[in-house]
Parts: structure tokens; sequence; C-alpha cells
């Protein structure tokens, strides 16, 4: 007795279609176990890159072809891109032959549409002279659909003689479990596609941005900082010579009138000791002068002349004793004494005004910023500034800003810089550290902020 047919209709399938007798019409049973071991190769690919390298290369044991290209649907946008080739490792969407299978695929989605097969020359779909030697002009679309009937890819098939049906219901049949076993291993998503917006939402994404635009930040600037002295005693060559010893350790503590520096009196004690004969002389022949003032008259007549000389050798001695005095620099307050090293001064020669070396009070210091000229922007007196010194990278120092250079010097980087000096509000950081300054400016829309360098480099290139 015959089974009663079901309620509703069972979901069509694909099935092979067979003769009168029962056998394949495509070949004998050797081409149905080929088809059926293909389908079980396909479900056990590891992933959607080795699925298609399957695919486009191995195809060829069902269906006879010389070249198929993969396509897919991008993210955002309409048009399909080749995601793989047959007989190729790596697909370069650059070279002119995929630019040319690109164009292809987008002339037939316009004129025909891409959700169904359609049979094609390449000399009906494109003039490319990339394609004008390409030796197969038979081509065959067969779309990949998704689970609601979508199209989110698509096999291009090519070869140099014309499709049969039975070659085309394979390859329908094939599309079919492809797209079933690239939609299982992506999570039934093939292609994750990037929503499109409406009008509404369109308006709604402008006046977001135009918002965003507008928005007001501070104008901000990074720059190397030191940490130096407020205001600092500087200790400089008296005179012109050699520096015999420096008495006091680098960044050492000293008191007021403690010894700092002396110089080589070698040669000030020899011309001390020269002029004190000289004033010697000086004196004694204005004293046998003076004596013999009742005497002759030309000796009366010389003693203006021989006053005027010891006057003269007394100038000399008193200069050589006040410099003999200076070759002993003491420290004129307390503090701490900052150079660089003994080594770089013991020995060496230097001339009038040559800085020596700093007494500073540690607890007076000031942050002196290098602001590199490409950075500038208006600074007030008080403006805010954030630093990290590079011995405590995590924690920052507040300052304010005191004073700025109104014009910019080099730096011994070789960089045009902005001398910058601010105060420190929190902390007390040692004299000397180095680190990274934030400083923060006026307020200005999000745009300008952004936009800043960009139009000035555009300024100075067009020349206004």
């Amino acid at each position: 007795m015959a089974a009663s047919p079901p309620d509703s209709d069972p979901a069509p399938i694909a099935i092979l279609p067979v003769a009168a007798g029962g056998a394949p019409l495509s070949g004998d049973a050797n081409m149905l176990a080929s088809l059926l071991q293909f389908e079980a190769e396909l479900r056990r690919q590891p992933g959607v890159a080795e699925l298609h390298y399957h695919v486009a290369n191995e195809m060829r044991r069902i269906l006879p072809y010389e070249q198929m290209f993969i396509a897919r649907q991008p993210r955002l946008g309409d048009d399909f891109h080749i995601v793989c080739a047959s007989s190729i490792a790596s697909v370069d969407r650059n070279a002119p032959l995929i630019q040319a299978m690109e164009k292809i695929i987008a002339k037939l989605a316009d004129d025909q549409g891409l959700d169904r097969p359609h049979d094609f020359t390449i000399d009906a779909m494109s003039d490319d002279l990339a394609v004008d030697e390409y030796p197969y002009r038979q081509c065959r679309w067969q779309p990949l659909l998704d689970g609601e009937g979508k199209i989110f890819g698509g096999l291009l098939v090519m070869r140099e003689t014309l499709f049969r049906e039975s070659e085309n219901f394979r390859l329908t049949r094939l599309s079919e479990t492809i797209a079933h076993s690239w939609r299982a291993l992506t999570g039934d998503q093939p292609v994750r596609r990037l929503g499109r917006f409406g009008r509404k939402e369109k308006i709604g994404v402008a006046v977001a941005c135009l918002v965003i635009a507008l928005f007001p930040v501070r104008m901000t600037a990074l720059a190397p900082v030191e940490v130096v002295a407020a205001r600092p005693f500087m200790v400089a060559a008296p005179f012109s010579g050699v520096i015999d010893r420096i008495h006091v350790a680098p960044n050492a503590a000293v008191e007021e009138g403690a010894l700092l520096v002396s110089f080589d009196d070698v040669k000030l004690s020899n011309e001390l000791k020269l002029a004190q004969e000289k004033l010697a002389v000086a004196k004694a022949r204005v004293d046998r002068s003076t004596s013999s003032a009742f005497g002759e008259e030309d000796e009366t007549r010389e003693i203006a002349t021989l006053r005027a000389e010891y006057e003269l050798a007394q100038a000399d001695y008193d200069f050589a004793n006040d410099v003999m005095g200076l070759s002993q620099i003491k420290a004129p307050r307390a503090g701490m004494a900052i150079y660089s090293d003994r080594r770089d001064w013991e020995g060496r020669a230097v001339n009038v005004g040559d800085p020596i070396l700093q007494v500073a009070d540690p607890g007076q210091i000031a942050l002196r910023i290098d602001l590199p000229a490409a950075e500038q922007m208006a600074l007030d007196s008080g403006s805010r500034v954030k630093v990290w010194l590079d011995a405590q990278p995590l924690w920052a120092i507040e300052g304010k800003v005191e004073h700025a250079s109104y014009q910019a010097r080099q730096t011994a980087e070789g960089i045009l810089a902005f001398a910058v000096t601010a105060k420190p509000v929190s902390g007390n950081p040692r004299i000397g550290s180095r680190g990274t300054a934030k400083l923060y400016g006026e307020w200005v829309p999000l745009l300008y902020s952004l936009l800043k360098r960009p139009i000035a480099s555009f300024r100075q290139t067009i020349g206004l």
C-alpha cells in the first residue's frame, strides 16, 4: 500500500538527473563517487582560506576548467573582491588580471545581477587590455547564497569551451555545498557586512561629527624639560688663568664662605712681589727727595714727579694684591655647588667671565622647557604644565608657566625651540633631573587642534 503524501511539501533539494534505467546522465558511478567524496572533503576543511584553496584547485576532478576565481562581497560597498584564484598562491588585487576580473563581475552585476548563474564570454563583458591575450574566453558565474537566499560570494569559472548542461548542474550542486561549508566555518556569517545608513542616520552622523569637530579642547604640546636652579649665583673666572683645584664635589652642600675654587697663583705671587718691590723703590725715592727739599733746587722740583710714580706703584701693588686675593674663590652664600666634574676644570685655562659653577638653593627650583618651534602656541603666565621626569615616570608634577622667550634659539640637539620657564606647584624634584613636559594652551575646537600643523605646513608650502 502506497504511503500517504505529507501535509506540506518538503524543501526542494538538488538531485542527480537519472535516465530511465536509473543510471546518472553525467557519467558512470565513478563520477557520483567523486562528487560525494569532494563534498566530504569540503566539509573537512579547517578554515575559510583552506576551503577557498581546495575549491579553486581541486574541483577540476569534478568539473573540467582552466581557471577559477572566488569572489566575496566586501564589508562595505557593493563591488565584489577576488579572494582566491586557482594556480595562484596569493591574490594581489593590484594585479591587472585581478582588477580586470573584478570589473567583469561589477559589469555583470549592473547588467544582469549576480544572484543567478550566467554564461557569457569575456569579449561581451570587457574591453580591458589586460584580458586581450587571456586564453580562456568562456565564463560561468555561479553565485554562493546564504540561508536567506542572499548572495555573499561567487565562483567565476573560465575555460575555452562552452559549459554543458550536466556540467552546469554539477557546478550548481557544488556551489550549494561550498556555500554551506563557508557559512559553517564563519558561524553563518560569511561576510560581516557593515550596516548601511539611511537618510536620518546620515544626518545624525553628520550632526555628531560637527559637534565633535567643534568640541572645545585645550591645545597641548610635548617638550623636553630639565629641573634647574631658580636663582643661582654664578661663579665665574675673575681673571684669565689656570684653575688649580676645585674644593667641593659636584652637587655637594656648601656653607657661606667655604672655599670653592683655587687658581694657580705662581704668576700672581710673582707679580705681587714685583709690584711690592717697585712700591718700595718709589717710596725710597720720595723719602730721599723730601729730605733734600731744603737743599738743591733741582731735587725740590722732582718731588711732585716722584710722588706720582709712588702713587702709581701703590696702585699696581693694590691691584696685584686684589687679584691675588681673588685666586681663592669662596662661596658667597650657603647652597649646593652645581657643576659637571672636577676633571673638566682642574688644570684648565679660563678667560675672564667664563662660568665655572653655580651655587644654588635646592629649595628654589624652576622647570626649563625647550618648546620646539613646530609646536609653538600661545602661552600666558600661569598656564598649566604637567611634567613626567625620567626618574619617576609614573608620577606627574604640576607646574605653571612663568614666562616664555619671544625668540627661538637652537638647542644642543640642533632643534629650534623657545625657552619656557615654569615653576612647580607640587613636589620638589632634584636639580638636574630631566623628563618630558606637557604644556596646556588656550581652548580651541577639536578640528582646529587636529588640523593646525597640516594647515601650517600647507601654508608654508604654497607661500602664504
